[in-house]
């Protein structure tokens, strides 16, 4: 019990300047993202670039009642799509991650 209330004394002890690590940092631009219309709908700025990023996903689940399977139908997709200018012209990427069962 002794070693017990030691070890929580000192953890109470060195918590006050732990705290100080879970402050927030600053961003680096607090302003909002703006619309990239030339790259196509949904796509933003990336505050501070010239690159336009664009994410979006789907997830969908299903249940079968009244039979013996023990598995939830289950599928989810995420795609994210970022173009930008260089000096050889655009450059793309694309990734598409999709999870699941078909």
């Amino acid at each position: 019990m002794r070693k017990t209330a030691g070890a929580l004394g000192l953890c109470l002890a060195l918590a006050p300047p732990c705290a100080d690590a879970f402050e927030r940092a600053p961003l680096p631009s607090e302003a909002a993202m703006e619309p990239c219309p030339r790259e196509g709908i949904g796509f933003v700025r990336i505050p501070g670039t010239t690159t336009c990023i664009r994410l979006s996903g789907r997830a969908s689940a299903s249940v079968d009642v009244g039979t013996y399977r023990t598995e939830t139908p289950v599928q989810s997709r995420l795609s994210i799509d970022s173009r930008s200018e260089s000096g050889l012209g655009p450059v793309r990427s694309f990734v598409r991650i999709d999870v699941g069962r078909r």
